[in-house]
Order: structure tokens, then sequence, then C-alpha cells
């Protein structure tokens, strides 16, 4: 997700608070991937990993 993207507003609540998601990778436990991307207030799903 691009910088503009992220910054942009909730299209279902008009929220700009944005929770990143991350999972823990198992065989390093201070390495993370991306889980998601979600609205902080409504919980709208932005992006995934894939």
């Amino acid at each position: 997700m691009k910088m503009e993207e992220f910054l942009k507003e909730c299209p279902v609540c008009g929220c700009r608070d944005k929770v990143v998601k991350r999972k823990f990778m198992d065989e390093h436990k201070s390495r993370t991937s991306l889980k998601e991307i979600v609205c902080e207030k409504c919980g709208h799903v932005f992006e995934t990993a894939d």
C-alpha cells in the first residue's frame, strides 16, 4: 500500500486511523510478515497478505 492510499479515509466510515496487523514468523520471533491493514473504527479491510 502506498503512502497516499494509507492516508485516505475509510470508504465505509470516513475514519483515517488504520491498524497494521502482522504475523510473527515461526523461525524468527523478531521478524514479522504483513497480515492485513484494517480500519480502526469499523474494521474495513484495506489490504491482506496474499
